[in-house]
């Protein structure tokens, strides 16, 4: 009975050796699957720091929520490609596209009839259109404004403002209202739209600038600029009324211009023809005179060579110019009566004589 009570004894204590043995195997099973899904969802968070920046995108990096940063100080901008970083939550990464021209528009004109069901339709103030000008008259005006990311003003963009864009949006709006508050319905609906779009683009470029929203203003374009529709027809009608001043103007000047054209060629005409005279008068003159100095030359040349005095020769140069000059004068003459210069003369024949040739 001993020696049975003994193997029963052994025979429980096996049982319960083995049976340890086999809760140790699978609890070091257990550990080791354990340390191997450790190791693997270890290895799968590492692997979470690596991200991807696309080509038309630039990535700045935050480390415990503060931008990493260059040496001088500037945020660090990632480009396009692969990258390893720390992972969430130690870190974080904001894409931006740099190069990407973005457009918001500032007003919402008013239509020509109004919607269905639109007696209680709700008006968002950030939408309205009509602003008044300095004139005290009312305009709907809607412009759109171009903008992008400043590159060098990338950590403005993402942490110094709260909306970047919605501020650009109120700030697009004061402008649009100052500006409008300060010209005349006609500066702003017709004359000066070049004017005023140069003007509002700066101040907003300004303003921007200012307010540390990290974004650079490229353009400001005013989409259109209308009367309200209870004046349309009014305004139309001033419209016409300026265009037909204006056509009027054109026409005026285009008459003086040609009326002045005309006038100078016709200036021109009389002094070209007054220089022809003088030119000619000149060339007589200067022909005369050197008539007269070889005239004077010869009657030199003749008292010299002792053919006849100096004063013979005159007296009959002065006689042959009396007769050629006579000569000249009788040609012109219609009527020509020779008389006896020692008798009197009787003037009534050439009053007879001029009444029977005619």
């Amino acid at each position: 009975m001993q020696s049975a009570k003994c193997k029963v004894q052994n025979v429980g204590k096996g049982q319960r050796t083995a049976s340890s043995q086999r809760r140790a195997g699978r609890v070091t099973l257990n550990i080791a699957f354990f340390t191997f899904y450790f190791a693997l969802l270890l290895v799968a968070y590492l692997l979470s720091g690596f991200f991807v920046v696309r080509g038309n995108e630039t990535a700045v990096v935050r480390r415990f929520g503060a931008a990493v940063k260059n040496s001088n100080g500037e945020v660090r901008l990632w480009p396009s490609g692969w990258h390893f970083d720390c992972p969430w939550p130690f870190a974080s990464v904001d894409r931006v596209k740099l190069n990407e021209i973005r457009t918001l528009s500032v007003g919402n004109l008013e239509q020509e009839e109004p919607l269905q069901n639109s007696f209680l339709r709700n008006v968002d103030p950030a939408r309205q259109a009509q602003f008044l000008s300095g004139d005290k008259n009312i305009l709907n005006a809607q412009i759109s404004v171009s903008y992008r990311v400043s590159d060098s003003a990338i950590g403005d963009f993402l942490f110094a403002a709260v909306s970047p864009e919605r501020r650009l949006r109120t700030l697009a709006e004061s402008v649009l209202a100052d500006a409008m508050l300060h010209s005349g319905v006609d500066f702003v609906h017709t004359l000066g739209r070049n004017e005023l779009r140069e003007l509002m683009t700066s101040h907003l470029q300004r303003l921007a600038a200012e307010q540390r929203l990290g974004l650079t203003v490229d353009d400001v374009t005013i989409g259109n600029v209308s009367p309200p529709l209870r004046v349309k027809a009014e305004f139309i009608d001033v419209m016409n009324a300026r265009a037909d001043k204006e056509t009027a103007i054109n026409q005026a000047r285009a008459y003086a211009e040609q009326r002045e054209a005309e006038a100078r060629a016709t200036a021109q005409r009389a002094k070209d023809a007054a220089e022809v005279i003088r030119r000619q008068s000149v060339e007589s003159a200067k022909a005369e005179s050197e008539s007269f100095g070889k005239l004077i030359a010869q009657l030199r040349s003749d008292e010299q060579s002792g053919r006849r005095s100096y004063a013979e020769a005159r007296q009959m140069t002065l006689r042959r110019k009396y007769f050629d000059t006579l000569e000249e004068v009788l040609r012109k003459v219609a009527a020509k009566v020779v008389l006896d210069s020692g008798q009197a003369i009787d003037l009534t024949i050439l009053r007879e004589q001029k009444s029977g040739s005619k």
